[in-house]
């Protein structure tokens, strides 16, 4: 139940130590707020109840505990993006080439698809062969056409989880290579140039980078609400004390 629990600020508990050194050297003399009860005044002592000592150190308790801040850091795995590269047949040079590697290479969590439409289509499907995948990179070449892109290139992601279907185009005229694209899906349109590598890395960043994300569970809210609940049994016991 508790496991993996720790304070964000230890070093609080000192004040515990504030309110025992006031126990001892700053004996109460009178009640701030009291209730004077008539059929007291002729008793020659009186003394707390043990239950109102323990409500009294427990409210204490509960209320440096909660400013000590308990939590628990919990780890979030995140999985890798299915990507498809949607290529433009006059986009594909070898620096177009070049870049695609280099982008594959970075994200080796990644799943990869390609497609090129032209007169006998270039299709590749969701692979982790990240070598194979680079091989048929580099000895891609197409002649043009006027193909264009619809939404049937969903079905390149069948087996992909909700949420980490992602399309890369490349074109350098999307409106013209672009016929429709599928809803469901998040969408890049980039116009090959020197940087897209790194603008993507940035908005998208590698599955090594985010694979793993930290969370933290902030449990103070437990000892606050039961520190408040001593509270008022003390109090009530304050003004109740010495009643039979």
């Amino acid at each position: 139940m508790f496991e993996g629990i720790y304070f964000q600020f230890p070093k609080l508990s000192f004040i515990l130590f504030f309110f025992l050194a006031c126990e001892a050297l700053c004996p109460l003399r009178t009640n701030a707020l009291y209730f004077p009860r008539t059929l007291l005044f002729g008793e020659s002592k009186m003394r707390p109840p043990l239950w109102m000592w323990i409500a009294k150190w427990a409210m204490i308790s509960f209320f440096i505990v909660a400013l000590m801040s308990p939590v628990r850091e919990t780890k979030e795995e995140v999985e890798g993006y299915d990507i498809l590269f949607a290529i433009d047949p006059q986009s594909l040079t070898s620096e177009t080439l070049n870049d695609i590697q280099t982008f594959i290479k970075g994200r080796e969590n990644d799943r990869f698809a390609l497609f090129v439409p032209a007169s006998s289509d270039i299709m590749i499907p969701l692979s982790d062969d990240y070598e194979k995948l680079l091989k048929i990179v580099a000895q891609m070449s197409v002649v043009p056409t006027e193909e264009k892109i619809t939404r049937q290139i969903d079905r390149f992601f069948t087996t992909t989880s909700e949420g980490r279907g992602w399309i890369i185009l490349l074109s350098e005229e999307p409106k013209h290579f672009v016929q429709s694209l599928p809803v469901d899906k998040e969408t890049s349109i980039i116009v090959p140039s020197e940087d897209w590598v790194e603008a993507l890395d940035r908005s998208h960043p590698a599955f090594s980078v985010i694979g793993v994300q930290k969370y933290f569970e902030y449990f103070y809210i437990y000892p606050l609400f039961l520190g408040f609940l001593a509270m008022l049994a003390y109090l009530y016991g304050r003004n109740q004390k010495g009643l039979r």
